[in-house]
């Protein structure tokens, strides 16, 4: 121990002589470097090296001569990086039709960095106005750090990537704890534990100093412990008597244009040829690049080559119209068709209402006509959103609610009590975004998904992961990435509600303001046992 605080000690110095750019710079590439903490990675020690390392430098920003701005720039710049590299596999959607949109690669690898930047920047300031100086600071930062994720995660329909939890693989032990308190709770964890290396240098007892790192592994340790005993129930998953076909056609987004798709509908319909004992065939968000339900010709093509009583459900652009016959707002939606009398027969269909900014909806559409751009989709000029989750009940198959690419993103989105749903259906095109971190980083946020509700998923995704996720996160039968390939498989039960599903948000709160005073707590008394009086805040 006395080893790591007297190097602890000296990579501090160093860092506290850092100033101008130059702090700016490393703090902008320490953020870059704890992404590493995340999919595909899940390299924890980036995590700690980074959230330990702007600890300190905030500790440091209350002795300039502005600390508010000076904590603001320097988290900002910190998040900048984290979300910059979080977040940069954006930019492949507007290189999908780089002659139109290129120029605006500006939007993801500046504004929205920067933008989501702003919620740290803010925490930064408060953290130096109102942390003591003592290890109970650490308990500050997590309540601050948690205000503005959940704030990220709201505003203006919010944005909740990467939170700090999902440093945690979904399906593996830590994780089971979604089940209590979300993805969330496990952020508070994950600050905790990660965060805490930074108390170790400062004033006090090395016993004071040591409170929040005993806490972080006392919270990890029974964390695994309670997901080692959750998982050993993950042996007995009982299958259901429904069998499902997922279909993925491996396409760049590119080539699917308009132009291309009856060759496109004709390659999806070879592979969902052999249908025996099927209940339902699944293909994938922007399947076919058309409204289905404004195409005679494609439906007729379907009517021809699936046998009368199956049903396909996919993804589709919808318009809806007025009496006039004039479109009075577009939708990406989820439909389910029922082949009868050799037609196709729209038995349900569900809109997506968590719409990616300029990529379906456009937030300033003012300033963007201005611009010329109004949003990446050839098939409409941007979408409206719907009216929100749904449970779907289809004849012959369990009750399902279905979520849209990157509405898995959202805790406790599906329907609750009496419209919970059996199982989660995600649709997803992974295309847009090519080769990237980004579609494994959604992948993983889904499962916990499965994780928070105790409900089987399946997910197919145009260019992306396909399967069927378990109750318990754990990815159970798949198709790799970027493949083609039909998946038949027999959806799993779900489990009995869980604490999250029932009792939601309000756990992690309770949990997190009981560990944030307990630490304190600890800190102050064993201060006290030490001789030594913890200073007042410093900037008060």
């Amino acid at each position: 121990m006395t080893g790591v605080l007297l190097r602890l000690r000296r990579f501090r110095s160093g860092y506290r002589a850092l100033s101008g750019w130059r702090l700016f710079a490393v703090l902008f590439g320490l953020g870059a470097f704890g992404v590493l903490g995340h999919a595909p990675f899940f390299f924890w020690p980036a995590y700690a090296v980074a959230l330990s390392a702007l600890v300190l430098t905030l500790d440091d920003a209350k002795r300039r001569p502005k600390p508010l701005r000076s904590g603001f720039a320097r988290a900002w710049w910190f998040a900048s990086g984290q979300f910059l590299a979080g977040t940069g596999w954006v930019a492949n959607a507007f290189l999908v039709s780089a002659g139109d949109h290129a120029w605006l690669i500006w939007a993801p690898l500046i504004v929205l960095p920067a933008g989501l930047a702003l919620f740290w920047g803010l925490a930064g300031a408060v953290y130096v106005r109102r942390a003591p100086s003592h290890a109970g600071r650490i308990a500050v930062f997590i309540l601050l750090i948690m205000a503005v994720e959940y704030l990220r995660s709201t505003v203006l329909s919010g944005f909740p990537w990467n939170l700090p939890g999902h440093v945690f693989q979904a399906g593996g032990a830590i994780s089971q704890s979604a089940a209590l308190v979300g993805a969330y709770g496990l952020s508070v964890l994950a600050l905790c534990l990660f965060a805490a290396p930074a108390a170790l240098s400062g004033p006090g007892s090395r016993l004071s100093r040591s409170v929040p790192m005993m806490c972080g592994l006392v919270l990890i340790a029974a964390s695994w412990g309670f997901g080692q005993v959750r998982l050993g129930q993950a042996q007995t998953l009982v299958e259901t008597d429904y069998q499902l076909q997922l279909v993925s056609l491996s396409l760049p987004q590119e080539e699917k244009r308009y132009a291309a798709r009856h060759e496109i509908l004709q390659q999806y319909l070879a592979l969902s040829s052999d249908l025996t004992d099927v209940d339902a065939i699944i293909w994938p968000e922007g399947a076919i690049p058309a409204m289905l339900l404004e195409s005679p010709d494609l439906l007729a093509e379907i009517a021809d080559a699936l046998p009368p009583g199956m049903r396909l459900i996919t993804g589709t652009a919808r318009v809806d119209r007025g009496l006039n016959g004039r479109p009075n707002a577009y939708y990406n939606s989820l439909i389910s068709l029922r082949l009868e009398s050799d037609r196709p027969v729209l038995e349900a269909q569900y809109d997506k209402s968590r719409l990616v900014p300029f990529g379906e909806s456009n937030p300033v559409l003012s300033l963007t006509d201005w611009l010329g751009f109004d949003s990446l989709s050839e098939l409409a000029p941007y979408y409206s959103p719907g009216h929100g989750a749904r449970t779907l009940q289809l004849d012959g198959l369990p009750d399902m609610a279905p979520l849209i690419c990157y509405e898995a993103v959202y805790s406790r989105y599906s329907p609750r009590q009496l419209n919970r749903p059996e199982w989660l259906l995600n649709i997803s095109n992974d295309s847009w975004y090519g080769n990237s971190a980004g579609p494994q980083q959604l992948l993983n946020q889904t499962q916990y998904r499965a994780i928070e509700e105790g409900l089987p998923l399946v997910r197919v995704a145009a260019a992306g992961i396909s399967g069927q996720i378990g109750p318990y996160g754990r990815l159970i039968e798949s198709i790799p990435s970027r493949s083609t390939e039909v998946l038949l498989i027999t959806l799993l039960e779900g489990l009995d509600d869980t604490p999250y599903g029932m009792y939601g948000n309000a756990l992690w709160v309770i949990a997190l303001l009981i560990l944030a005073a307990l630490m304190h707590c600890l800190t102050v008394v064993s201060f006290t046992y030490s001789g030594r009086r913890p200073r007042p805040a410093e900037g008060r």
